[in-house]
């Protein structure tokens, strides 16, 4: 499986918007913070790849919403 390598200042961002969340009594994982940022990341640019006129590799996977 891939291990992506994350930047250290966008993981300290990440730590810093958990830690915001504390202040609103709000306990959100940093894994879930990602999640989130892909759930919105992917379709956006699968559409945008489209519009391009691009070709979407496995693109069923893609596209499935989970």
């Amino acid at each position: 499986m891939y291990s992506p390598r994350i930047d250290e200042k966008q993981v300290r961002k990440l730590y810093l918007l958990k830690m915001s969340y504390v202040s609103l009594e709000v306990k959100k994982p940093i894994t879930e913070m990602v999640k989130e940022a892909l759930d919105e990341y992917i379709p956006k640019t699968v559409k945008e790849i489209l519009k391009s006129k691009g070709t979407l590799v496995m693109a069923d996977e893609l596209t499935r919403k989970e």
